[in-house]
């Protein structure tokens, strides 16, 4: 089953009250909020280390197209970040999970807010992260496809799942009298 963003606000703040009451709460909150802060892919977030991140910003080459990219954090982020990395060395991974261990993880989180489970994967943050930066951007796709280094608008709507149901439920909703 193909993973579906998290459009609920709502829910995402449970998620996060989900991960807090587990044993390294404070990390997988972190990681989840660098997720969706960054909009990275699972496999680029697991092999980031903290050389990898200076004075607010996230420098990665992505595993999936090679693109060179340079992120800004967000300041809660960034605060979190920080502190967390005090303890680190350069070299050291900064979320050394496995990739199975986030996707069983996300998933629990899921289930613990009433989401149904099966639609929750790795790829859940990413297509979340782009979905509230589509709306906060005022549903520019174009900044959109930019941030998820999509090749074409057609692509970033599919990814947002953007089609006519999606359509028509605005449409029903305007009203021109």
């Amino acid at each position: 089953m193909a993973s579906i963003p998290i459009k609920d606000p709502k829910k995402i703040k449970e998620i996060f009250e989900a991960l807090a009451t587990r044993q390294k709460g404070d990390v997988y909150t972190l990681y989840f909020e660098f997720a969706l802060s960054t909009a990275l892919r699972v496999s680029d977030i697991l092999s980031l280390r903290k050389k990898n991140i200076r004075n607010g910003y996230v420098h990665v080459k992505t595993m999936k197209t090679g693109l060179e990219r340079v992120i800004i954090l967000n300041d809660s982020c960034r605060t979190r970040m920080d502190s967390y990395l005090k303890t680190k060395k350069d070299e050291d991974l900064i979320f050394p999970f496995k990739r199975q261990w986030v996707h069983k993880l996300l998933k629990w989180a899921a289930d613990f807010a009433g989401l149904d489970a099966q639609y929750i994967s790795c790829h859940t943050t990413r297509k979340t992260a782009a979905w509230r930066f589509y709306i906060d951007s005022n549903h520019d796709i174009m900044k959109t496809m930019y941030l998820l280094g999509h090749k074409s608008p057609k692509e970033t709507r599919f990814y947002l799942g953007i089609n006519d149901e999606e359509v028509n439920h605005q449409l029903i909703s305007v009203s021109w009298r």
